[in-house]
């Protein structure tokens, strides 16, 4: 996998490795290695990664045109579309009609309205978003006569409900793409995808199958590239028929959420796993995996299930993201080490072969349980997100004796956390495999006690033990932008009015927290719920946003910044508050998330944001930001920006 500074990259895997693994400063002078390995990205899927990678070009290199539109498209492509836009209007600034990029610029800006109007119900807004795409578009094509601006003037006419127009466009492009259709490369994807849109728009729907075909084929593995034309056929389908091959030409590889049993102890009596069906085992997630089409996994990496299955993904040559619940060695003691060193081998195999691996928490084990579920929660949230940005529906593969007792974390409390989100599962049954494998049924003993309790943590302290097990919460950090400018006048007017408000809205909240402090204008709320404290911070934003601060004797921009994260934390009586406290790692990475959101904004830790989208709700939605660093030297994290589903901005 070690490439070269001079070798370009040819897979994901490839990219991330780089990306990773370059030293300090040596893509320093190199705007065209950042643009190079962002523009990547992009192709395989990942607006995420891309925008990482294109905005330390961008600190590098703050006027390069280049950097900026691609930036742009990754913000765009990743859902970030106010961020995009942003983005764009800098650029717009500085290019003029004879610009290289003046065309894609103004494409882009088409694509902007379009992804405003995806938001919109139906209505005058909805309406005039088309009509300000088509506009951005149209411009464009008529500048460049170029087929890819002119296919999504014909689109966006025909979404503005202008048939005749539209297939006139399409017409145009279409007779484009035959004159030039010789000095195409034989590698050019999306040129056979115009194609075939057009032949959609002009209702020729057999030829358009076929353009597809070639395209999807050509494209490989370029699934954001595939997702990016699905999109486009799904959008155009609400308002013309689109038949079935067509739909069938663009599927993209199924998003899989795993969960499995480890393989059992040798003194493990009657046996659920034992290693002698191992074989077996993996042969039936692999059929499983075949049958789905299963392109994307995420993951934890315990002996037995996870392995094999990881595995069976790496043989396929497909994209693997790992899980760890807490620190490695404790992993390794706790998940893998017991069933054998050959394990152990395997373990440290499949982490070296990953697309990607992450850890829930750094911090070790202390033997709380709760880490295993919150990974859970963490491994369905990552694959939801992966799907929707592919346009994909999502599945879990469980590997799942169905007598089996649910237990915190465990497989069975995995698949019922899925499906009571209406969400389907392949379940491998491992009581039907033991059958085949021995003849006959072989039945799990149940435990006598239930294991479905939390392990506690112990820590000393004066000589005494104490006993305190992690708790999985949500976190809230919020502060007033330009607090500490305020005069002493202003106090009066901040301590009653707008500290007051605040108590208003937790008070009309239906979901209370658990814990509330504040000092000076600082303010820590702990919830239980994760959807309860999105809601809240939303309702916090609006309410500092919409009122006049004025008029109530403080600054007319009085604002909020508010940071999200969610994690394993330990609660305590705080001796001198003499109430309940919560503290840990994850209470001081939340704290460091606060102090870099943008004013009237609530940013999101990625834990906080998966936990969200693992809970079904769907009243919200989360716009990537990137890898951020956090404040006071913390380390990163990827953030999202939180907003609710009906906002278009």
């Amino acid at each position: 996998m070690i490439m070269e500074k001079s070798e370009t990259p040819n897979t994901l895997e490839e990219i991330i490795y780089a990306w990773k693994a370059r030293e300090p400063n040596t893509w320093g002078n190199n705007a065209d290695r950042f643009l190079q390995f962002g523009k990547k990205a992009i192709k395989y899927g990942h607006p995420s990664l891309s925008f990482d990678i294109l905005k330390e070009g961008l600190a590098l290199f703050p006027e390069h045109i280049d950097l900026m539109y691609w930036a742009a498209l990754a913000l765009a492509r990743g859902g970030s579309t106010r961020s995009a836009a942003n983005l764009l209007g800098r650029l717009l600034e500085r290019i003029d009609q004879k610009s290289p990029v003046y065309a894609d610029t103004l494409s882009l800006a088409g694509r902007i309205a379009k992804d405003r109007y995806t938001k919109l119900p139906e209505g005058k807004e909805r309406r005039e978003s088309a009509e300000k795409s088509t506009a951005y578009y149209q411009r464009a094509f008529e500048t460049s006569y170029d087929y890819f601006p002119g296919i999504n003037a014909a689109s966006m006419t025909m979404l503005a409900g202008k048939t005749n127009e539209a297939k006139e466009i399409a017409r145009r492009v279409y007779n484009i793409c035959m004159d030039q259709k010789h000095a195409i490369p034989t590698d050019d994807y999306w040129f056979r995808a115009t194609v075939g849109e057009a032949c959609l728009l002009l209702d020729r729907q057999e030829e358009a199958a076929g353009w597809y075909r070639e395209a999807v084929l050509l494209a490989h593995d370029r699934y954001g590239d595939i997702a990016t034309m699905r999109r486009q056929i799904k959008m155009l389908s609400m308002h013309i028929e689109v038949h079935e091959p067509i739909f069938k030409a663009l599927d993209i590889p199924k998003v899989v959420a795993f969960t499995g049993h480890m393989i059992d102890t040798p003194e493990r009596h009657p046996p659920r796993f034992p290693s002698i069906i191992e074989g077996v085992v993996k042969d039936e997630i692999a059929i499983t995996l075949r049958r789905i089409n299963a392109g994307f996994g995420y993951s934890s990496a315990a002996c037995g299930a996870d392995i094999l299955f990881i595995e069976a993904m790496l043989e396929r040559e497909a994209e693997v993201h790992i899980l760890i619940p807490f620190r490695k060695e404790d992993f390794i003691q706790t998940s893998v080490a017991f069933a054998g060193e050959h394990w152990v081998k395997r373990f440290e195999y499949v982490m070296s072969r990953a697309t990607n691996v992450h850890y829930a928490t750094e911090e070790g084990y202390l033997h709380d349980d709760i880490l295993f579920q919150y990974t859970g929660d963490l491994i369905q949230g990552m694959a939801l997100f992966r799907a929707g940005h592919l346009e994909v529906e999502p599945v879990m593969i469980a590997l799942m004796d169905s007598a089996a007792p649910s237990k915190i974390g465990g497989t069975v409390d995995n698949v019922q956390a899925w499906q009571r989100q209406g969400r389907g599962a392949e379940i491998v049954d491992l009581e039907t495999i033991r059958r085949k494998f021995h003849g006959k049924s072989v039945a799990v003993e149940k435990p006598a006690v239930s294991v479905n309790t939390l392990s506690q943590s112990k820590h000393e302290r004066g000589g005494r033990k104490i006993q305190i097990a992690r708790q999985i919460k949500a976190m809230l950090f919020a502060d007033v932008v330009g607090f500490s400018k305020l005069g002493e006048e202003n106090a009066p007017s901040f301590f009653v009015d707008f500290l007051g408000r605040v108590a208003n809205v937790i008070a009309v909240n239906k979901t209370k927290p658990d814990f509330c402090n504040t000092w000076g204008d600082g303010l820590f709320l702990v919830f239980n719920e994760i959807s309860a404290a999105a809601d809240f911070s939303l309702s916090l934003r609006d309410m500092v946003l919409n009122t006049d601060w004025k008029t109530l004797g403080l600054p007319e921009d009085t604002n909020v910044r508010i940071g999200m994260h969610a994690g394993p934390v330990f609660e305590a009586e705080d001796p001198i508050l003499q109430q309940n406290n919560y503290y840990g790692t994850h209470v001081n990475q939340a704290a460091r998330i606060e102090p870099i959101t943008a004013a009237g904004a609530v940013f999101m830790s990625e834990q906080f944001s998966c936990l969200l989208m693992a809970s079904g709700n769907p009243d919200f939605a989360c716009d990537y930001l990137g890898t951020v660093e956090l404040a006071k030297k913390f380390g990163s994290n990827v953030l999202y920006r939180l907003r609710r589903a009906d906002e278009t901005e």
